[in-house]
């Protein structure tokens, strides 16, 4: 979202566009700004997390590689050193089994940048929603930037949030309901993937 009409420009600043630009100062286009801060923030910080993410992707490869190199080494074993080899194959077991644990959890930096993606979209739509006054002072349109805003959300959690949120709860009342909803989570969890 860009908004360069809504900055000044030091360098083309004379008299008559001071006047304009203060003459044209709106708290919309105010508002507009920070939202479009906002989203340049959470842009800013999906880019880095992204590089973070793919070292930890490559890493797990590794891992998953190692694990089946090891194993073939282990079916090399001969059967008079049997004991060393079933110590082995259970250390092996365990080393597959942690891999595929942190694979599920990890899921969770896509549902993540899902999430925030669509953060994002809303504060680019509220944004220019905003600046028109003719839409922003209606309730009906409200309403449909509301409809249009509801259809981004996949999963239940952001369903939830949305719908508490538009029936007019408080900020404070979504993060209760977002940390009981976590604990709720973290009490179910039995590695089951949620498609989003």
């Amino acid at each position: 979202m860009d908004f360069p009409h809504l900055l000044p420009n030091p360098s083309e600043s004379t008299d008559d566009t001071v006047m304009m630009r203060v003459s044209t100062w709106t708290p919309e286009q105010q508002i507009a700004r920070m939202l479009a801060l906002c989203e340049a923030q959470m842009e800013s910080a999906l880019s880095e997390s992204d590089v973070a993410v793919e070292a930890l992707i490559k890493s797990f490869a590794g891992l998953i590689e190692a694990g089946q190199a090891l194993g073939s080494l282990g079916d090399k074993i001969p059967p008079a050193a049997d004991a060393g080899a079933a110590d082995l194959g259970r250390q092996l077991d365990a080393l597959r089994k942690q891999t595929a644990a942190a694979v599920v959890a990890f899921q969770f930096y896509d549902k993540l940048t899902q999430r925030l993606g669509h953060v994002r979209y809303s504060l680019s739509a509220l944004a220019m929603f905003v600046c028109d006054r003719a839409k922003s002072g209606e309730r009906e349109q409200w309403q449909r930037l509301f409809t249009t805003l509801r259809r981004l959300y996949r999963t239940e959690e952001e369903r939830e949030l949305f719908k508490l949120m538009v029936d007019g709860a408080t900020a404070e009342q979504a993060r209760e309901h977002i940390q009981q909803s976590t604990l709720t989570l973290r009490a179910a969890a039995t590695g089951e993937i949620e498609l989003f």
